[in-house]
């Protein structure tokens, strides 16, 4: 045999295995495609619509509902310091004191000086009672009365001076004694023994922390939504995911031009003195409850692409990607996605897929 006809009959023989190869394997396809895939078993619950909060979500800082940067009001050197960081002091306790011996001697001098302008005004009254008297007999003229007079009324206003300059001079001796104004904390203390200060001169801060000053930031289109009295939930970082509360108390009559938002302060209840000024808050307030779709919590597939849920159509599973709200217990709110009506699937199976069988 040539080895062309040789090459043909193998060629042949290759054809003929494979077409075999083929008619053998279309049987095991066939019925694959005629049997399909088992049905996935299904707990189903109807989407319903009920009432769910809908929250404003707002940023801002606390605040001290009284915060004061205590000025010594006096010129002198400190010679005691009273009070020191995080101390509690109460309104008039004295937080620092300043050298008083000059201001006292000059004290001294101004009441002495009052007493005796007291003393020339009473010597002028009386005289100027025996001018009149003298002036009721003829033994005077009306212009030597007329001088008289003027010269007590001057008397009058000089002593009235003296005793002024008296009290101011007590005053300042007071002010030696710098005095908180209010109950509060100490915030820092800004001044040392030895340290010469004058009038407004920083001494400490003083801050009331209970209740505290939350202040939010409204956005202009939410600024129609904020009523007094509303309550206010926040959170801040220091305590995780724990809920504090507030109300509403002061609205700014104005929206700020630079930021276009509307500044609105709630007072907050601190008793336990746990919340601080100057912490951040994020918070929530309740402006509306409207008729929402709401589908239970384990409906729902969550990871980090968001929320997925599958709804049965016609014995089908099909995947939705949904968008929630607020939840309430178990319950949680759904934007969109899905309508009232629909059945969605309870604890999905892992091995629930688009399109799948459901029965």
């Amino acid at each position: 045999m040539s080895a062309a006809r040789l090459g043909c009959a193998i060629g042949a023989a290759l054809l003929l295995g494979t077409a075999a190869c083929h008619k053998a394997e279309e049987p095991s396809a066939a019925a694959a495609a005629s049997s399909g895939e088992a049905p996935v078993k299904v707990q189903t619950v109807a989407v319903v619509q009920q009432p769910m909060p809908r929250f404003l979500t707002l940023t801002g800082t606390l605040r001290a509902n009284a915060e004061s940067e205590v000025a010594a009001n006096a010129t002198g050197r400190v010679v005691q310091t009273l009070v020191e960081r995080g101390q509690q002091v109460k309104r008039g306790q004295i937080i620092a004191q300043l050298d008083s011996r000059t201001n006292s001697l000059a004290a001294t001098a101004a009441i002495a000086q009052a007493k005796v302008a007291q003393s020339q005004l009473d010597q002028a009254r009386r005289d100027c009672e025996r001018v009149k008297q003298l002036l009721d007999t003829g033994a005077i003229s009306q212009a030597e009365y007329d001088r008289q007079t003027t010269q007590c009324n001057s008397q009058q206003w000089s002593a009235a001076a003296a005793e002024a300059q008296g009290e101011s001079a007590t005053k300042t001796v007071g002010d030696a004694n710098i005095r908180a104004p209010f109950d509060g904390i100490v915030g820092e203390r800004y001044v040392n023994l030895g340290q010469y200060v004058s009038p407004s001169t920083r001494v400490a801060s003083i801050y009331s922390p209970d209740p505290l000053r939350l202040e939010l930031t409204v956005p202009e289109a939410n600024v129609a939504a904020i009523k007094p009295d509303m309550t206010v939930t926040f959170t801040v970082v220091a305590f995780g995911g724990e809920t504090f509360s507030g109300s509403v108390k002061y609205i700014s009559p104005n929206v700020r031009e630079s930021t276009r938002d509307l500044v609105v302060e709630a007072i907050v209840p601190n008793t336990d003195g746990r919340l601080k000024p100057g912490m951040f808050a994020v918070a929530k307030v309740l402006i509306a409850s409207p008729p929402t779709p709401v589908v239970p919590a384990a409906a729902l597939i969550r990871d980090e692409t968001g929320a997925r849920a599958y709804v049965v159509v016609d014995g089908t599973a099909q995947e939705r990607v949904v968008q929630t709200g607020e939840s309430v217990g178990d319950t949680v709110a759904v934007l969109s996605g899905l309508a009232p009506g629909e059945k969605v699937v309870v604890k999905p199976a892992p091995d629930l897929h688009d399109g799948a069988r459901v029965e």
